[in-house]
């Protein structure tokens, strides 16, 4: 079947129709009952070309102005924060509704920040601290810390989910000089104020960006406090290292107990990474041997072990060194 001009305009006008209508901004909100009678489960997704986001909060019933869940059909309702509020309209049946939103900023919101020495934020700054729940309170709380903020860290302060207790008690540890970059590369890395307590207890004096390198590198609260049990205190980089190769806090007081306590960072780790037990160490060490870490690395790679040292010395054998010792057991001599 053949189409007339006049049918494919009318296909063209309803495909232009659809692709404009997919590429408008498209702002919709689902609310159910929450888990208590005074929370609510609401959910804002928007769409727009190349950008679509959906986020699901449980939010107090307080939130809301005008919102009847029980009601059914047509409803109307606004949702508040202190940047701004959601007008939000729709339906309701049984307790969960759907609809569209349009945001509406708060000038009071704004004029605050600015009073509180902050940029003026963006229609799409301001709608992005709405959700976050960036407040006055704790956009004061940020400037009286000295975090040295800027309105767009403040969102990205909430949205890795900073607070001013966390804020307090990193000061309070003693690490009164960190910035907001600071304190969102800490988050990031799941540093803790337990473990900036442990750091500061252990006599470590560190940067953000060092500290986030020891979390990330498995090193925690509960390592700090064990070397600091057994008065060890290697350089923060010489953490990272031995915690990456597995050398724990009784590791080092084995080999500092055996004499080898002064060993740097490197040769700590060949030991570790050859096998080699301090309770080894120790046993030569109580037979007399005074060992280097190389020649106790040669004497584990031929199979030496405290009992073959032991039977050698014995037998009679007591001046061998470490390689010739090490030639016996190659050669068998048991």
């Amino acid at each position: 079947m053949k189409l007339s001009s006049e049918t494919w305009i009318v296909v063209a006008a309803v495909l232009l129709a659809a692709l404009l209508a997919a590429q408008e901004p498209r702002n919709q909100w689902t609310l159910t009952r929450g888990d208590s009678p005074d929370v609510v489960h609401f959910r804002i997704e928007h769409s727009s070309k190349g950008n679509h986001w959906i986020q699901s909060n449980d939010v107090p019933l307080a939130n809301f102005h005008g919102l009847n869940t029980s009601q059914s059909g047509p409803a109307k309702f606004e949702y508040i924060e202190d940047a701004g509020s959601l007008l939000c309209q729709g339906r309701f049946s049984f307790g969960a509704g759907s609809g569209n939103y349009t945001f509406q900023p708060n000038p009071k919101f704004t004029s605050g920040l600015v009073n509180l020495g902050y940029d003026p934020p963006t229609e799409a700054q301001a709608f992005s601290m709405m959700l976050m729940r960036v407040t006055l309170d704790f956009a004061r709380g940020v400037r009286d810390a000295g975090l040295k903020a800027t309105t767009t860290q403040l969102v990205d302060l909430r949205a890795h989910g900073i607070t001013l207790p966390y804020i307090r008690e990193t000061q309070n540890a003693g690490y009164t000089t960190f910035e907001a970059k600071d304190f969102i590369e800490m988050k990031i890395h799941g540093v803790s104020t337990d473990f900036l307590r442990a750091l500061k207890h252990a006599g470590y004096e560190l940067p953000a960006n060092r500290i986030s390198e020891l979390k990330m590198h498995g090193v925690n609260s509960d390592y700090m406090r064990d070397l600091n049990i057994y008065g060890l205190r290697p350089d923060a980089q010489d953490l990272v290292q031995m915690k990456m190769h597995g050398v724990s806090p009784e590791y080092l007081k084995g080999l500092k107990d055996a004499g080898y306590g002064d060993l740097g960072v490197n040769q700590v780790t060949e030991l570790k990474n050859h096998g080699l037990d301090p309770k080894f160490i120790q046993a030569a060490k109580d037979l007399g041997y005074e060992f280097t870490p190389r020649e106790l690395i040669d004497l584990r790679m031929h199979g030496v072990n405290a009992e073959y040292l032991r039977h050698i010395r014995e037998s009679g054998m007591r001046n061998l060194t470490a390689q010739q010792i090490a030639k016996l057991k190659m050669h068998g001599v048991e």
